[in-house]
């Protein structure tokens, strides 16, 4: 049986030593906190970090990984932006604030967009702002 990207994917999240609090509080992990967290998961998560031991994938295959989400954007846990998205095709990266204005960044590396993500709650003072304004990357407001 082939393992495709998915099948290896979630093993690797299988092998994720992931805790979650023992208290009634559980009612604060809403269903689109733990989508956003594993779709950042699926978007930084490198395939070789498993400890996956089948035997089906060999390491000779190389398996595309994909950074981004196709310039879609999906929700952001920050103070100050709402969403954003990044095209890795076009090196496009979109940022919407909390204010409604719309930004596209021109020639980000697929890094910066992972750090981004990673850097929530705080993505935009962490990594926006030093790496995208301070670092001179070309810019249009679109909305």
């Amino acid at each position: 049986m082939e393992m495709t990207r998915n099948h290896i994917l979630l093993q690797c999240l299988n092998d994720l030593p992931i805790k979650m609090p023992k208290s009634k509080k559980m009612k604060s992990f809403t269903g689109k906190r733990i989508a956003l967290t594993v779709a950042a998961m699926f978007l930084i998560l490198p395939i070789n970090s498993c400890s996956s031991s089948s035997s089906e994938v060999k390491a000779s295959q190389q398996i595309p990984v994909s950074i981004g989400t196709n310039g879609q954007l999906i929700s952001i846990q920050s103070d100050n932006v709402r969403a954003a998205g990044y095209d890795q095709a076009t090196s496009v990266m979109t940022v919407q604030f909390d204010n409604g204005a719309l930004y596209e960044y021109y020639g980000v590396p697929g890094d910066l967009w992972t750090s981004f993500i990673a850097a929530q709650p705080h993505p935009w003072s962490q990594v926006g702002y030093p790496r995208l304004v301070q670092g001179a990357i070309p810019y249009k407001r679109i909305g």
